[in-house]
């Protein structure tokens, strides 16, 4: 199992941006900014590139807007790949999310290779 202490994910509504000084679809400064403080944690020992996979999401909230849980989903599954954690997002085979309270960090994530490949 692999358990990372992530920041407080940015919304899928935030990670991209159009146009603008750059040409197309590209990360927003701040989703870059969230990129760069959540790769500190990372350690090459958790660089396994699953391939199908459960993952648990539990999020403390920072202050009591009310929030989507699912539109936090995608930026922590992309930061995954994008550190070779797992193979692509698309071997996802169980994900929950959660809000919880009194959290090591504001994004815990919980990450094992799928019940069906253990059992085997």
């Amino acid at each position: 199992m692999i358990r990372l202490h992530l920041p407080f994910p940015i919304s899928v509504n935030a990670l991209y941006a159009n146009g603008g000084n750059k040409r197309g679809r590209h990360k927003t400064p701040r989703y870059e900014a969230w990129i760069a403080e959540a790769s500190i944690v990372v350690k090459d020992s958790m660089r396994q590139r699953l391939g199908p996979y459960s993952i648990s999401i539990c999020l403390q909230a920072p202050d009591k807007r009310a929030r989507d849980i699912g539109n936090l989903e995608k930026c922590v599954s992309d930061f995954l790949v994008m550190h070779g954690i797992v193979k692509d997002d698309s071997f996802c085979q169980r994900l929950l999310m959660t809000w919880g309270e009194g959290l090591p960090a504001p994004c815990v994530v919980l990450l094992q290779k799928a019940e069906e490949d253990l059992a085997a």
